[in-house]
């Protein structure tokens, strides 16, 4: 079963959505001792998921945050040092790290050292002092939240795809001195990357700017480019991630995130209700779509992350490893092994009785896993992403969000695009499931890495086949 974010309250001893998902954040405690240590308020808690790793190659992780309950942009900071695995309970698993960011708005925890399996854990968390909190009120009334991340490493990659198809759709290329395709683009650092029909600049083919990109640059150092390691959710924004999110936001703030709408969401994929005042989800595993980029942008600021780019996408996806003609994410131009699908029911599933405990490099085409064991970077929902295609894009500098979102439940960092309207600023990757029985297309589920001809195209604000993931950059 996929694992999955879930929410918690002191006042809870299980998870919300315990029942569907194998990540679970449970008796939740919150410790303050004025007496005895009045600078240490703290919070207990267990945390377990399953098909945790930490190989040689990278690890997966869970993104812990929490939050106040009662009032609006409530986001808690976390000390900087001090936090501890008071228990492990699995037997042969090295002792988990954790890794704090370095504004305090959440941390990472995952296996210490090489290992695959489940984790099982006892944390505490030490809360920051420095916030205007009378603890004594709020000790019994806040949230603890956990999403499951990939990490993906340093180093250099490739972008683009070797086969002459992949032109027309845009794919990315390094240029000979006319600007035709002169071999795949290496990215080996940070610094910014000329643009234009030049040698040895990143080019690519476009038939109009709104679609495929203006193909001007720089594109600026501070755009994230892949090469410094990042992490990523493992997992789309599922339904149910997102109906927690919409019930900590104010009335008005759900008028404007709130994906009920029209006449056929139940009948694609849609299953978030609202009963008695709360937000719920049918099916909280199946991923978020009629989720459009505004929305996607609230939620990664609201859990204190931030998007992804489409040069982050191609390194998550395909690693260092040197690129096929027509390569999907799996590592494959095909569909022989492919086991992983949305079934009639709209659920992505995996068949035949393949369970993810058993990924592996050699069964990645199985289950449709990128080069480092994301999830889904192609053929469920598709991936929003930070557009190198114009000047709004370009200007993302990677800011993480703050944990708050203004009056209308809006993402309001200064580097981050702000429309659904085609003005610019993002664009979409790796394909989307659209209708139970329709032919398989380069677009419709799968579309192969370096494909991009919607890498541009910042429109299109809810849809059946329209998801979002978000990413953080480590070591921040």
């Amino acid at each position: 079963m996929i694992t999955r974010c879930i929410l918690v309250s002191v006042l809870v001893l299980t998870a919300m959505t315990a029942s569907a998902t194998h990540l679970r954040i449970q008796h939740v405690r919150a410790v303050y001792r004025p007496d005895v240590t009045p600078d240490r308020p703290s919070v207990l808690f267990d945390i377990r998921w399953e098909n945790a790793w930490h190989n040689e190659r990278n690890h997966d992780a869970v993104w812990i945050f929490l939050k106040f309950n009662g009032y609006y942009n409530n986001h808690v900071k976390l000390q900087s040092d001090g936090h501890r695995v008071v228990k492990n309970r699995m037997t042969g698993m090295p002792e988990p790290l954790i890794e704090v960011s370095d504004d305090g708005l959440g941390l990472f925890v995952y296996p210490g050292d090489n290992y695959r399996g489940p984790v099982d854990v006892k944390l505490e968390l030490l809360l920051d002092t420095g916030q205007s909190i009378d603890w004594r009120q709020v000790r019994d009334d806040f949230q603890v939240y956990g999403i499951e991340m990939v990490y993906i490493p340093e180093g250099a990659f490739s972008l683009g795809s070797p086969d002459t198809a992949a032109v027309k759709k845009a794919a990315l290329y390094r240029s000979d001195d006319s600007g035709q395709p002169d071999g795949l683009y290496r990215v080996t650092s940070e610094a910014a990357i000329p643009v234009g029909p030049e040698t040895g600049n990143l080019y690519y083919w476009s038939k109009t700017d709104l679609y495929n990109g203006d193909r001007q640059g720089p594109i600026p150092a501070t755009f994230p480019k892949g090469y410094r390691y990042f992490y990523i959710m493992k997992y789309e924004l599922s339904q149910g991630q997102y109906a927690d999110f919409l019930n900590t936001l104010p009335d008005n703030a759900t008028y404007e995130r709130s994906p009920i709408g029209g006449r056929g969401y139940y009948k694609k994929r849609g299953g978030i209700r609202l009963k008695d005042g709360k937000y719920l989800a049918d099916n909280p595993d199946r991923p978020m779509n009629y989720v459009s980029f505004t929305d996607g942008l609230a939620f990664a600021d609201w859990a204190a992350l931030r998007p992804i780019t489409e040069l982050e996408y191609e390194k998550a996806a395909r690693g260092p490893s040197e690129p096929i003609p027509g390569e999907f994410v799996w590592g494959t131009d095909n569909y022989d092994l492919l086991e992983r699908y949305v079934d009639p029911d709209a659920e992505l599933i995996m068949a035949n009785g393949w369970e993810e405990s058993r990924l592996t490099d050699e069964t990645r085409p199985v289950f449709g896993a990128s080069y480092y064991w994301v999830m889904d970077l192609s053929g469920s929902v598709w991936e929003k992403v930070i557009t190198v295609g114009n000047p709004i894009g370009r200007q993302f500098a990677g800011s993480h969000g703050n944990g708050q979102l203004d009056g209308f439940g809006k993402a309001d960092n200064p580097d981050w695009p702000t429309s659904d309207d085609e003005l610019g600023g993002f664009g979409y990757r790796g394909g989307g499931y659209y209708e139970v029985g329709l032919n398989y297309s380069d677009f419709n589920p799968h579309s192969p890495i370096g494909y991009r001809y919607y890498g541009a195209w910042s429109g299109g604000p809810r849809y059946i086949s329209y998801g979002f993931r978000a990413g953080r950059t480590a070591g921040n």
